[in-house]
This record gives structure tokens, sequence and C-alpha cells, in this order.
């Protein structure tokens, strides 16, 4: 058997088992596959560290990492449509786009005060304050962070985020948010899509909705995020002309929205995209477990990184209420 075929076979299980515990004995807990994958392909690299070299020497961990990874994040637009976006107006745009840039913005600032590296600040603050693991992998894929960092990252996103989603019901119950308050708090400000769907199903159908249509739109942003990367100089994609830096994925991402808007687009296709992005997130995120070293993490982790994840928690938790409040 070759290389090529064996590193397929090792990714592809890896991701079936992912979607395998994320669906049986992990389903309570509303655990991403995503998340699942870049751990037990940690596990495996760290374990079998002989054999995962040669694997990477095959080309399709690196393939997979990068080409699969923009695939998965273009077929990801096949979860919004433009009637969604419409459905919350300008205020739930405009909102959007508030929590994403003026949370990156805040995560820099206490990044620096914290004396901590500019690629650590961009990661986590990029999986904060837009969707998770999947904007980690895309702002990773852009600023060519290590691995280290980029596991580090996720571990900020799936701990705070797994602490919102517990605490934010109790929050806007206390607080009596309307159900439409209620969406916009918890879709603006919690983590992961999953994070937001578990959070918003101890409400009704209107906050429900709600909230995972403005989490979507968090996602959108994702596009803009990417270019901003590259006019703040802080992406690593610079080898040659200007044009060949600029992500052209994220604006196929913008595509696949308007496709899927399309009235005539069959809902049946629509689900399988959907289900081929989430396979393709998910193989990424194995190929970049595979470049995780539990040595250095040991090493490198201190309580910056999980310091500054924790004053944009406090910061998502505020700034989207005082909106929420004033506006909604």
């Amino acid at each position: 058997m070759s290389r090529k075929i064996l590193a397929a076979l090792v990714l592809a299980l890896i991701c079936a088992i992912s979607f395998a515990l994320s669906n049986t004995i992990l389903a309570k807990f509303h655990t991403s596959p995503l998340i699942i994958s870049i751990v037990l392909g940690a596990i495996f690299a760290n374990l079998f560290t002989k054999q995962t070299q040669i694997l990477k020497s095959s080309g399709v961990v690196a393939i997979a990492g990068k080409q699969i990874l923009r695939l998965g994040i273009i077929l990801f637009g096949f979860n919004i449509s433009l009637g969604e976006i419409a459905s919350v107006g300008t205020l739930g745009v405009t909102y959007a786009a508030f929590m994403v840039f003026a949370t990156f913005c805040f995560a820099l600032f206490v990044a620096k005060a914290l004396g901590l590296s500019k690629d650590s600040a961009v990661l986590i603050g990029s999986g904060a304050s837009i969707c998770g693991a999947a904007a980690i992998m895309a702002t990773q894929n852009e600023i060519k962070a290590d691995a280290n960092k980029l596991a580090i990252a996720i571990c900020t996103v799936v701990l705070f985020g797994t602490i919102g989603m517990f605490i934010y019901p109790f929050v806007a119950k206390f607080l009596a948010l309307t159900p439409h308050q209620t969406g916009f708090f918890i879709g603006g400000s919690l983590h992961e899509v999953a994070h937001v769907v578990a959070a918003s199903a101890a409400f009704d159908s209107t906050a429900n909705s709600t909230a995972v249509i403005i989490k979507m739109l968090r996602v959108i942003m994702l596009v803009p995020f990417l270019f901003l990367l590259n006019f703040l100089n802080l992406s690593q994609n610079s080898g040659g002309s200007k044009l060949k830096s600029i992500p052209w994925f994220a604006l196929f991402f913008l595509v696949a929205i308007c496709v899927r808007s399309l009235p005539f687009f069959p809902e049946n296709l629509v689900q399988i995209l959907k289900l081929v992005a989430s396979i393709c997130l998910c193989i990424a995120m194995c190929a970049l477990g595979f470049g995780i070293d539990r040595s250095s993490i040991f090493k490198a982790t201190g309580k910056k990184p999980f310091l500054l994840a924790f004053f944009i928690f406090l910061w998502l938790i505020c700034s989207s209420l005082v909106f929420v409040k004033t506006l909604c």
C-alpha cells in the first residue's frame, strides 16, 4: 500500500471516529466533530511519531491542512442563505460586525498588555470573535502560526465556549431577556456554532432561530476578516504579488451563500454539501492535529493564553448585553 493511500485512509478513519463520537457518546455535550478530530489527530501523532512522519512525507496531510481546509470553508457557506440574513435586518448585520471586529481589536489590545505573541493573539481572537475552531483554522492558514499555538487557541475556544454554553441560559433568564434579545445575546457572543445551538435549545423557536442566524452572520464576517489580516500585513501568504496573498477562497464562501439562496436550488443538495463541508473541515482538523507536539505545548503553555481568553469571554458577555439591552 502506498503512503498516499495509507495517509488518506488514516485521516478518513479518524474523521469517521470523530463523527461517531460526536453523535453518540459525546452527543449530550454537543461536542463538534472538528474538536474531536484535532484531539484524536494530536493523540495519534504523539503516540505514533514515526508512523506520523511517514504519513506526513506522503504530502496528503499537507493537502488536507490547506486545500481541503479551504474547500470545507467554501462549502460551509451553504449553511447560510440571504433570506436568513434579511430576517434580522441591518441591526443584526451591524451587531454581528461589531461583535467580530470590536472583539478582535480587544483581543489584540489585551494580548499586548499581557505580553502575549501576536500569532497567539490573532488565533485566540479570531476563534472567540467569529466561529471557533473553523475560524482559527482559516486564520492559521493565513498567518502560518505553528501547530502548538493553534492547539492552545482551540483549547481556549473549547473551554470558554463550553462554560458559556451552560451559563448563558441562566444569564438570559436572570436578566429576563425577551426571546429576540436572547437570540441576539447567545448568537452574538458564544464561540462555536454548536455552543450556540446547545445554549439556545433551552428557549423557544424565536430565540433559537435568531441565535443561529446571528451566529451565522458572524461566520460570514470571516470573509472581511481574512482580508483585514492582509491589509494589516498579518498574513504570511505573501510569496510574490499582492494578488497571490489575497484569500480568494473567502470570496467563494460568499458565492456559496448566494448559490444557496437561489429559489430553485434543491434543499437535498444543500444538506449533502453541508455534510461534505463538515467532513472536509474534520479531515483538515485531523491533519492540523498531526502537527501538535505534546512536549512543546507543555513547555510553551502558560497562563497568558487562558488569561486572554478569559478577558475576551468577559468582554463578549458584557458588550453583547449592553448592545442587546440598548438596541434590541
